[in-house]
């Protein structure tokens, strides 16, 4: 071990700049809903404490950096029964032997109405490597969902055969056997109808390169990753036989240098290719643009890079949305405590501007420590909201800071459709503190709004039920000449003269898989005039007279 001795590491001494505010605290002590939105969130109950839903991150008292960073999870129906079910990295032990490391996906299977039970599926046990990210998706374009899985160690993709899955590409993975893999995305880059996948590597660990760090001067603590060398992105295009080809060279994702903890999908210059947005820890974040069959990293140029001092980030959860009235992509950034979540609105094709302080989130935002970050429209008004799932890394900073956290309270920003937002999470939910990691997003009961789950690293699984008064439209694709799911498609809706619009997409917050759905408010009426479905085949289709509730659209050239 390299004994590193740092009287407070890097992400420590931040507090300084705020050691003498009085009264600020990350959160409040008690949540108590004491105002009325036309949203509220119930919490679900999954099973008792004997079932032992929850993460396990292994920890025995070494302090291992992977330790503090796992905790994935997902929605997607894997018993192809018309509802979601539940995925969750439910750990294991990090062994001294990296390599060794094993661990399972945990399920719980939905009944059709949002109730939940425990279930063994096979091939998601004893699965190698130290378990981090799920991402579901169809890969083999079959109709149900196949499983990305990253971990420190061997990745996995395993395939669907009706309800247990088969590990596959073991040999292409054991070739990166040393790498620690976090953030994904699944989209078909070359346009072929076979998804691609795009695995975004952390930093250069084993247990023979931990570093000792130390807080308080006195006892071992968790490393920044400033003091580690980042591990580069590897791109797999699906050659639609079953197979997997590693093509990162001369891709442009070979540009993604690594400490990589955050990938959103998104179509900033609106020609109906895939671009990627990267969330980088303690680096610049990257806009990796499709020009030309390959990927140019425009992070710098476009203004997201850094923050509005020119600085780097600890980029962690990452998602985008459209959430003014000037329909433009933004895109929000999950960082440290004492740095502003990054809120870069679209002002050009490939430029962006820093509307952290101005947006309202960024005060908030400040002390807290930001990992699942989710954008969706939670109360179904037709502006897109922002929930971010908090907990800090290191479980004695309260004997530092007295308004910093361990265990910390979410955010949930609510958008006026102006460029504004109001933290209303402990006026919407029974949101407790947690040390969150994964964000995740579905329809749970098929009712058209979007429910949350949260993951804690070594805690427990949250499932949240949104009760809207709202209406609202949940839209699930299958494509003929696209792929089977859809994924990449650009989706309007309009009603009454006003647009709105969402990707189908994976990927975003943190380790986490959400609905490959799409959801729109319609606020208080029942009924939007048309859907408009910009296809990744290049098809353009109209849905006309579109109810609330759960639509399944199948591609086709017909308007």
């Amino acid at each position: 071990m390299f004994d590193v001795r740092v009287p407070f590491s890097t992400r420590s001494a931040f507090f300084f700049a705020l050691l003498f505010q009085v009264g600020c605290s990350s959160t409040p002590d008690e949540v108590v809903a004491t105002l009325e939105y036309p949203f509220m969130f119930e919490k679900v109950a999954i099973g008792t404490a004997a079932d032992s839903i929850r993460h396990h991150n292994g920890s025995s008292g070494q302090k291992w950096f992977p330790e503090t960073m796992s905790g994935g999870a997902a929605f997607a129906d894997i018993d192809s029964d018309g509802d979601l079910d539940v995925l969750f990295v439910e750990g294991g032990a990090l062994n001294a032997d990296v390599t060794s490391s094993k661990g399972s996906i945990g399920v719980l299977l939905n009944n059709g109405e949002g109730v939940f039970s425990r279930a063994h599926v096979e091939g998601l046990s004893d699965l190698p490597g130290y378990g981090m990210g799920i991402y579901p998706a169809d890969l083999d374009n079959d109709g149900d969902f196949d499983i990305l899985y990253t971990t420190l160690g061997q990745n996995s993709v395993l395939i669907n055969n009706e309800g247990s899955f088969t590990s596959t590409q073991n040999d292409l993975f054991e070739k990166r056997i040393s790498e620690w893999s976090t953030a994904a995305v699944i989209f078909d880059a070359d346009q072929d109808g076979w998804l691609d996948l795009l695995i975004g590597n952390y930093v250069d660990w084993t247990v023979e390169k931990d570093l000792y760090c130390t807080t308080d001067g006195m006892r071992k603590g968790y490393c920044t990753p400033e003091l580690y060398q980042g591990t580069p992105a590897v791109f797999y295009r699906n050659t639609g036989k079953g197979t997997f080809v590693d093509v990162t060279a001369g891709s442009g994702f070979e540009k993604m240098s690594g400490k990589t903890l955050g990938l959103a999908m998104s179509d900033v210059d609106s020609d109906g290719q895939v671009d990627i947005f990267v969330a980088n820890d303690t680096d610049p974040d990257q806009l990796l643009v499709a020009i030309n069959g390959t990927y140019e990293d425009r992070g710098i140029a476009s203004g997201l890079a850094f923050d509005e001092r020119g600085r780097a980030r600890a980029g962690m959860g990452i998602d985008t949305g459209i959430s003014d009235e000037t329909g433009k992509t933004t895109l929000f950034v999950g960082n440290f405590s004492d740095e502003m979540m990054g809120v870069y609105r679209q002002i050009g094709p490939l430029s962006f501007l820093d509307r952290a302080a101005s947006s309202g989130i960024g005060h908030p935002s400040t002390l807290t420590l930001t990992f699942g970050l989710t954008v969706t429209d939670f109360n179904l008004d037709g502006n897109q909201d922002v929930f971010a799932a908090n907990g800090h890394v290191e479980q004695s900073i309260e004997t530092i800071r007295d308004n910093v956290r361990y265990a910390e309270y979410p955010h949930l920003f609510s958008s006026d459709g102006k460029g504004r937002f109001e933290d209303v999470a402990s006026s919407v939910g029974a949101f407790g503190a947690m040390v969150g990691r994964a964000a995740v997003v579905g329809d749970i009961d098929m009712d058209g709004d979007p429910d949350l789950m949260v993951l804690e690293n070594n805690a427990s699984l949250h499932v949240f039920k949104n009760t809207s008064t709202h209406s609202g439209i949940r839209v699930q694709l299958k494509g003929t000449a696209s792929n089977a799911q859809g994924i990449g498609t650009r989706v309007e809706l309009w009603q009454a003269g006003s647009r709105q619009e969402r990707m189908i997409k994976t990927g975003s917050s943190y380790l986490s898989g959400s609905d490959v759905a799409a959801f729109f408010g319609l606020g208080a009426t029942a009924t939007a005039d048309s859907l408009v479905l910009h296809w990744p085949s290049g098809t353009i289709q109209v849905v006309n007279n579109v109810k609330s509730g759960n639509l399944i659209v199948e591609e086709s050239a017909q308007w």
